[in-house]
């Protein structure tokens, strides 16, 4: 039988030996191997995702500086969020990083995690975004307009650059401003006061701003849905002619050869619908300049 006290014994002999004497005591050494072999594995893990953590600490600041960047994160966020990212991606013996199964790039990995680690810090601040009914109604351009102006900050004007100013991008400006006047108005996130900012001055441009915005949404929203109204009652071809020529922004020559109808005639035509909209949009209660207003940029497409 073997001495387990015998060290050199245990030293030097097979494994195999050792083993099957062990098992001759009625001990089985399988378990314990096993555990020892986790451990062991396990340790090599860590020392493995630590020296990764450590060689990428350059790549992981980047990464989260450009979300930090394309969500429009002030410097001081940008920090915070950079030291949280390093912290969530240290915790639990660096758990995360030994995650990664090389399906993809490193980078690529990470720029996932850190992406998840932005939202989970925003809806713990702020709590889950989700789109309005009228989006979902709309499409899925309408939520990520909507998702763009409601959650990541971005202004109206912000918000078009990008999606318009995307490589293969199917947005048109005429598009997204259909959309936009359509979506519900929405209580913005919270304003993060700047440094050099009173308080006074916050409050001041946070409640022009929204008496600016609500006067705007509403003559814009009841003029669409009165445009909507009328629209609706319009034969299929007009409805199929205002909406290439102002959801889709396509010239009057394209509409016409695409439709088949004679240009002249056309041009004539949308003026005529163009009247009968500003007509019932006046009638239903918004001043003419409003109204004027909202048609300006119609003219502006031909």
């Amino acid at each position: 039988m073997i001495d387990p006290h015998d060290e050199e014994y245990c030293e030097h002999a097979p494994l195999a030996q050792i083993h099957e004497e062990l098992r001759s005591g009625g001990i089985n050494p399988s378990p314990a191997v096993d555990a020892v072999r986790t451990i062991v594995t396990e340790h090599h893990a860590r020392e493995e995702a630590q020296k990764t953590f450590l060689a990428n600490l350059q790549t992981i600041e980047r990464i989260t500086a450009f979300i930090c960047r394309r969500n429009h994160l002030t410097d001081d966020e940008t920090c915070e969020l950079i030291a949280e990212v390093k912290l969530r991606l240290i915790e639990n013996d660096y758990a995360i990083i030994r995650k990664f199964e090389h399906r993809s790039s490193l980078p690529t990995y990470l720029t996932t995690v850190i992406q998840r680690i932005f939202n989970q810090q925003r809806i713990e601040m702020w709590g889950k975004w989700r789109p309005s009914a009228e989006a979902k109604r709309l499409g899925d351009k309408a939520v990520t307009l909507e998702r763009m102006l409601t959650r990541d900050g971005y202004s109206y004007t912000e918000a078009s650059q990008v999606l318009v100013g995307r490589s293969g991008t199917t947005y048109t400006p005429a598009e997204l401003e259909a959309i936009y006047v359509r979506l519900p108005i929405r209580r913005p996130r919270p304003v993060l006061v700047r440094d050099g900012m009173t308080v006074e001055a916050v409050a001041d441009c946070a409640a022009d701003d929204r008496l600016l915005a609500r006067d705007r949404a509403r003559t814009a929203q009841t003029a669409v849905r009165t445009m909507d109204a009328v629209m609706n009652g319009f034969d299929a071809e007009d409805q199929c002619i205002l909406r290439m020529r102002f959801w889709e922004a396509r010239k009057v020559p394209e509409i016409a050869q695409r439709l088949h109808l004679d240009q002249k005639k056309l041009y004539k035509r949308i003026d005529k619908l163009l009247l009968t909209l500003r007509g019932e949009v006046e009638r239903a209660g918004v001043r003419k300049d409003a109204v004027e207003e909202l048609l300006m940029d119609v003219g502006t497409l031909a």
